[in-house]
């Protein structure tokens, strides 16, 4: 398209929103926004803002789920003291209660329920199963937009996802899916993270801070080493392969003479890693 026919496109598109004259389409929609982000009429964010609220109209639950394998449960036989430990470990406001399996969730515990039995001095506490909220079940071709507007009507935030055969295969929360609008919803770490104007950080303890999405040729250059060959092209990538699985927050592994920490991770990437120099030549994943 030519700049002028752009010009005329991008004028009728300014002449139409002026006049209340509502888009034809979600592509127009899109069109119209961009040029208010190219005319300063909107900020990159939320340009960036409004691109995600178009962007879950396009996807199911699948893309942006826990994984089954990812999820943190606890046992319904659980005491408050060990349901306790798992939160204190974990962080999370809300865990899927299970009888048996992940196959078998009764129900879902809030964090801040366990608080009165936890500073109580009481020996007949109850079990986690007797705290449990009602469980929502949805299938995992619902659409996002559709689950937004389900988590905001009946005000609960977390759901289980099922496949066609009823089987568990993750969860979603309204956390998920807001980042998609807004971007990650982030940790202590985060600031930490968008201070680093480059990939590799020298910290004053002799550690290192490295985005996950460093190269591997990058972190082979400013070491003066070769990682592994492995069919992946980020140290991200080289620190799942390690460790067989997506890391959480403060999970570390050892690789040839470097042990690679995680500070932060979402469910679907690790983001920034600490660095330290060492001796061992292996795999080496830490307890």
């Amino acid at each position: 398209m030519s700049s002028d026919s752009l010009k005329t496109k991008s004028a009728h598109f300014i002449n139409r929103l002026l006049h209340g004259i509502k888009p034809n389409d979600k592509g127009e929609l899109a069109d119209m926004i961009k040029d208010a982000s190219d005319r300063d009429i909107i900020d990159d964010d939320t340009e960036s803002m409004l691109s995600g609220v178009f962007e879950i109209s396009k996807r199911r639950l699948c893309d942006i789920m826990i994984p089954r394998s990812q999820m943190i449960t606890i046992d319904s036989n659980s005491s408050i003291e060990d349901a306790v430990k798992i939160i204190a470990k974990h962080g999370h406001s809300r865990y899927p209660v299970i009888c048996e399996d992940k196959d078998h969730i009764i129900g879902i515990l809030l964090a801040k329920d366990l608080l009165p039995y936890a500073i109580s001095s009481e020996k007949n506490k109850p079990t986690v199963d007797k705290l449990v909220h009602p469980l929502v079940i949805v299938p995992e071709f619902k659409r996002v937009d559709s689950m937004l507007k389900e988590f905001q009507e009946n005000r609960f935030h977390m759901a289980v996802v099922v496949d066609e055969f009823g089987g568990v295969c993750g969860l979603v929360t309204i956390e998920d899916i807001l980042e998609i609008i807004v971007g990650d919803i982030g940790d202590e770490y985060d600031d930490e993270e968008d201070t680093l104007t480059d990939d590799i950080i020298k910290s004053a303890d002799d550690s290192y801070l490295i985005k996950g999405q460093t190269p591997i040729e990058a972190f082979n250059d400013f070491f003066k080493t070769t990682l592994p060959k492995v069919d992946v092209d980020t140290v991200a990538g080289m620190v799942i392969h390690a460790l067989g699985h997506l890391p959480q927050k403060d999970e570390s592994v050892s690789i040839n003479g470097f042990n690679f920490k995680v500070l932060n991770a979402t469910h679907r990437q690790v983001q920034l890693l600490q660095v330290r120099k060492e001796n061992l030549t292996t795999y080496q994943e830490q307890d």
